[in-house]
């Protein structure tokens, strides 16, 4: 599968979080943004050690562009997290509480849209035109990693009717 596909599937598990809050699952919601958050960790960093070495001077953006936008997805997600726990659909003013979340989470989603397209337009046309085998290695460590929770998001997905 394309490495393109895994961001399509983060933005899916992104997403998947943020129904739960919306529904008002606040235990779901932080398990699958959790998820969320290693999957996005372990592929960052493999982006870091097979891909960004591959930029230069013809590269659209340099790779502190790449880490730094990765350094601060993961800060907004370590910012939310401990909001989510705790809510819950059957206690008063749950709804006030969910949309705290939700607005916490916009820049998250904002940054994640933004680098998503950075990566796919520059960083994984470099690596395709010089070593095209990474992109594979990125793509098939991204999948094994999200073999193993793939369990869980299909519980969430379970709950919220999907």
């Amino acid at each position: 599968m394309p490495v393109a596909a895994v961001h399509a599937e983060l933005d899916r598990v992104l997403a998947c979080a943020r129904e739960l809050v919306v529904a008002g699952d606040g235990a779901r919601a932080h398990r699958v943004l959790t998820i969320y958050r290693a999957l996005t960790a372990g592929h960052a960093d493999d982006e870091e050690a097979l891909l960004v070495p591959l930029l230069d001077g013809a590269a659209r953006w340099p790779p502190a562009l790449y880490h730094g936008q990765h350094g601060k997805l993961l800060a907004g997600l370590d910012r939310v997290a401990p909001l989510v726990p705790a809510l819950c659909a059957s206690t008063p003013g749950w709804r006030r509480r969910a949309l705290v979340i939700l607005d916490a989470l916009g820049p998250v989603v904002h940054l994640a849209e933004h680098h998503h397209q950075a990566e796919e337009t520059d960083l994984f046309a470099v690596a395709r035109a010089r070593a095209p085998d990474r992109l594979d290695e990125v793509a098939a460590r991204f999948w094994a990693a999200h073999a193993g929770v793939a369990p869980d998001l299909a519980e969430a997905a379970a709950a919220l009717g999907a």
